[in-house]
């Protein structure tokens, strides 16, 4: 596994808006682990490139993590 890098995965819901989800796995696995973390149905693609891990959006994910990456703004939205 590469243990320096954060893969970045595009998530697709079903009214086709995207959503970012960081991935702490093999770039192998980035995609099948976001997939098991979100809704049947949805899909998922892996982006280039990948967050180094002490990137603040990322700081503190495990090896296996995934994480689904938001907004500042919109986390403190009602």
């Amino acid at each position: 596994m590469d243990t320096h890098a954060i893969h970045l995965v595009r998530v697709t819901t079903d009214d086709r808006t995207h959503r970012l989800w960081a991935a702490a796995t093999s770039r192998e696995e980035a995609v099948d682990r976001v997939l098991d973390a979100i809704p049947e149905g949805w899909a998922a693609r892996l982006l280039e490139p990948s967050l180094p891990p002490r990137e603040a959006a990322v700081q503190g994910m495990r090896p296996g993590d995934v994480r689904e990456l938001r907004d500042k703004r919109s986390a403190t939205r009602p």
